[in-house]
């Protein structure tokens, strides 16, 4: 994949489809991590996934894997430089979303691919959103083509406005918690 692997705006998945979802570094052009999630709801749109307890995640930057204790939900959005969705406990209810910032995904026959702007907006039950990783995204810029830099900036508000309008696959507000650990 990367930058080699050409990209398609769109495929025609099946739902229950198994697909592995890849963040890529750029200008390293190599894979930052990576987890399998299955298809769950299409849209013209947008794909979503879902990630069921347990799953693993693949850090590979960080030569790391982790089993996942909780559920995650991720839409994938034609066009869009973020993606992101609900995570939720065992019993369905809301954690907080997370939201990556990241180029428009590639939609290739079992693999959605993108790479990671950095940035992440990680908003709780209640809906109160939080950017992270700014000073990364800050020293990694002078290396991004222009465009990636302007856009990334623009989804943090696009995320946000997102959220207020509780657009698909936001749900109800909920009690806000602490933050989840991540890796």
């Amino acid at each position: 994949m990367g930058s080699s692997g050409g990209c398609r705006s769109y495929v025609n998945y099946q739902t229950g489809q198994t697909l592995r979802v890849e963040f890529w570094k750029y200008p390293a052009d190599k894979v930052h991590y990576w987890w399998e999630a299955r298809v769950c709801e299409i849209r013209p749109e947008a794909v979503l996934v879902h990630m069921p307890l347990g799953f693993e995640f693949h850090h590979v930057s960080k030569n790391r894997v982790l089993r996942v204790d909780h559920q995650a939900y991720v839409a994938f959005f034609l066009g869009r430089w973020y993606s992101g969705g609900p995570d939720l406990d065992a019993s369905g209810r809301v954690l907080e979303y997370y939201w990556n910032i990241q180029t428009p995904p590639c939609f290739e026959p079992d693999c959605i691919w993108q790479y990671d702007l950095e940035i992440d907006v990680k908003c709780r039950a209640d809906h109160r959103c939080q950017t992270f990783d700014l000073e990364e995204f800050a020293a990694k810029a002078p290396l991004y083509p222009a465009e990636w830099v302007e856009q990334a900036s623009r989804a943090v508000q696009q995320i946000e406005r997102h959220m207020r309008l509780k657009a698909w696959p936001v749900l109800p507000p909920g009690q806000g918690r602490a933050w989840l650990e991540r890796l």
